[in-house]
């Protein structure tokens, strides 16, 4: 009965007409009952079944049962097929076998199978159907099965421990075309664990791999080398690769035509063991390293872009850097700079950036014009090639006075100084304003870039959000005023204003640490101070250094010392009294003893206030003219003497008429409750031959 319901009722393909009327005459009597129930909850109960050949055809029969569509699958897999199959994985039976397999790796499709399967005993069950004993349906559906779920790192342990690492290397050469896809796409994703690439190495599975290469079929192909990219990664896996001569033989594809397809892959592959110095070399003692530069130069857009990606790639070590410059690399790249695909270009200078921290590496790119070539791509219309070429630039003027030289004297300089102006690109603005901080380090060529008004360029930056941006632009405008012609440019900007309001708005604290650093530094002359404190530095230093940042405070302290040094007035509202070394010059103004929360206000807005009650506010001038110009005479400024002078070196102050008892000493707050009220002249001023 189970025979005849398998081989005849459950949409099978119809069985050819026997001639033979003596075969007919042998047919069981039990196929002349004709089954109309195809439900395959039948099916399953016969995966129950003890005869073998029950077994594997009801195991073929829902196999095909599930290849309708995603609905069968869902119905066998409610019913709990897998479950009921899996025990048939290690019968001793191999139709069983391959039957089993079959069906469980198309139910394995769907998610909610692989729990299941993903169990130890599963798994170890599915190893050893890889054996090379097997069929080779069986090897295809097996490797299929473990590819789908291979994808965690629960199954890729248990593959590691059962052995599975070594079967599947030795199916990445057979003769199967399916059975080759499927166990290199579960390498590739075993490969992304370290264990699993030293295990992988273990196995031989380079050899393996440059034999895959040799398949006619270039899917097998492809998958071969991204397999040798991802286990190239370990440093054990190049070492073979070196051992057997493996860049060789790849390097010899690279100058086939035919295999075109395969030269992306094929130059990923030499890029990463190119990161071993010892593997470096040998290709320049070989000539592949010349191989490879010539490709640079002679292929299409995607195998230059390939190629620089790997030259970028392994002179990030020195002494790699140093092979590429004694195999003279900067030509080949100056040849690349010269093209006109942006994707090259931008890969070119960061091959540039990359290799420029070797002194001889930076000397040679400056010979051969690199310089010239990147100042002009400065203002290339793809913003890709505007950023690595101003990031070529920042790494090459770093230090090197003749790069500098060569910038700050190319024609391109004015373009660079617009883009900086104009470019809304963070890394653009930071990488620009690192060329100018690297230029002006360099005293003889500071005085040109002042006339190239750089610095209102930078001012520019201090106001862009992106902290990279504000760092540069700080760094730069510190260096530049340190001559005397700059801090002039810089007053007719709002640079210091700027400097001011990322000390009250930014909560970074490097970029705080810059601006405080800058403002120290600006703080060189009296009308500097004064315009900082117009713009309120004094009260916001004053908060920094109490609020005690790490690594803030101490450059908040400095600038504070220097801003109360060349602005008197700030300082003696500030601390209360002045040092022997300070020289009370005209201009100088008392406000009285600050509270906490007020702010040191200028004269000017002192003189705009309107007249009240409270006490005077003491101005020196020894010619007698006004605090301000002409133009903003007040009537509240009286000339003439105060009526008491103390000691030399001391405030002016006015008293009452009527002399007060004697009591204890008040502080200098309370004495000032006994100044002489004059609400109708809020500003006095002093006038002395000796001030």
């Amino acid at each position: 009965f189970q025979h005849y319901y398998i081989t005849n009722n459950l949409r099978m393909p119809p069985k050819k007409k026997e001639e033979d009327s003596k075969k007919k005459e042998e047919e069981p009597k039990l196929s002349e009952v004709n089954f109309k129930s195809k439900d395959p909850q039948t099916l399953y109960h016969l995966l129950f079944s003890k005869e073998e050949n029950i077994l594997w055809r009801s195991c073929d029969a829902l196999y095909n049962y599930s290849l309708v569509g995603e609905q069968n699958k869902t119905e066998l897999l409610g019913m709990g097929t897998v479950k009921a199959a899996i025990p048939h994985l290690s019968s001793t039976d191999a139709a069983t076998r391959r039957s089993s397999i079959m069906l469980v790796n198309s139910l394995a499709q769907i998610e909610e199978s692989r729990v299941e399967i993903r169990e130890q005993e599963v798994v170890a069950a599915l190893i050893n159907l890889l054996k090379p004993e097997e069929g080779v349906m069986t090897h295809e559906h097996a490797t299929k099965c473990i590819l789908t779920i291979a994808d965690q790192y629960t199954t890729k342990s248990l593959i590691l421990e059962n052995g599975g690492i070594e079967l599947l290397v030795q199916l990445i050469t057979d003769p199967d075309p399916l059975v080759q896809q499927n166990t290199l796409e579960t390498i590739e994703l075993l490969s992304a664990d370290c264990q699993c690439r030293i295990s992988l190495n273990e196995a031989n599975v380079v050899t393996s791999l440059l034999e895959a290469l040799s398949c006619e079929y270039p899917a097998i192909q492809q998958l071969a080398l991204k397999v040798m990219y991802s286990v190239c990664q370990e440093e054990c896996v190049r070492t073979s690769v070196k051992e057997v001569n493996g860049l060789e033989a790849l390097l010899k594809m690279l100058t086939d035509e035919e295999l075109s397809d395969l030269h992306e892959g094929i130059v990923q592959v030499v890029g990463v063991c190119m990161l071993d110095t010892d593997q470096l070399d040998a290709m320049k003692d070989s000539g592949c390293l010349l191989t490879l530069a010539n490709y640079v130069t002679t292929t299409e857009p995607q195998g230059q872009l390939n190629a620089l990606r790997a030259i970028s790639t392994c002179s990030g070590k020195p002494e790699n850097c140093q092979i590429l410059h004694d195999h003279e690399i900067e030509t080949t790249i100056m040849t690349v700079l010269g093209g006109e695909n942006p994707k090259v270009l931008a890969q070119a200078c960061l091959t540039v950036s990359t290799m420029a921290s070797n002194p001889l590496v930076k000397e040679t790119f400056t010979k051969i014009g690199v310089i010239q070539a990147l100042m002009k791509l400065i203002g290339h219309e793809d913003q890709s090639v505007q950023e690595m070429s101003a990031l070529s630039l920042a790494n090459l003027s770093l230090n090197s006075k003749v790069v500098c030289l060569d910038i700050i004297q190319d024609e391109h300089m004015t373009q660079l100084v617009e883009v900086l102006e104009d470019s809304s690109s963070p890394r653009i603005l930071s990488y620009l304003a690192t060329v100018i901080f690297n230029i002006v380090k360099f005293e003889a060529l500071r005085e040109q870039l002042v006339y190239l008004n750089v610095i209102q360029s930078l001012s520019a930056c201090l106001t862009n959000p992106d902290t990279d941006v504000c760092i540069a632009a700080c760094k730069a405008l510190a260096a530049l005023v340190a001559d005397s012609s700059a801090r002039e440019e810089l007053m007719k900007t709002n640079a210091l204003g700027s400097l001011v309001s990322i000390l009250k708005e930014s909560s970074n604290k490097e970029v705080l640490r810059k601006a405080a650093w800058t403002i120290g530094i600006c703080v060189a002359n009296e009308d500097m101070a004064k315009e900082l404190n117009k713009n309120g530095a004094l009260r916001v230093l004053m908060d920094m250094c109490t609020n005690d940042i790490q690594g803030v405070s101490n450059l908040a302290v400095v600038a504070l010392e220097k801003l109360l040094h060349y602005d008197l007035a700030a300082k003696y509202w500030h601390m209360g009294a002045l040092s022997q070394t300070d020289v009370v010059k005209d201009g100088f103004y008392d406000t009285g003893a600050h509270k906490p929360g007020d702010d040191f206000k200028p004269i000017k807005f002192l003189l705009d206030r309107k007249v009240d009650n409270k006490r005077a506010v003491l101005y020196v001038s020894s010619l007698g003219t006004d605090p301000e110009p002409a133009d903003m005479k007040s009537e509240a400024v009286l000339p003439g003497p105060l009526p008491m002078l103390r000691r030399a070196g001391e405030l002016l102050k006015v008293k009452n008429r009527t002399k007060p008892k004697k009591r204890k000493k008040k502080s200098r707050n309370q004495n000032h409750q006994n100044y002489r009220k004059i609400p109708e002249n809020p500003v006095w001023t002093l006038h002395s031959e000796n001030t």
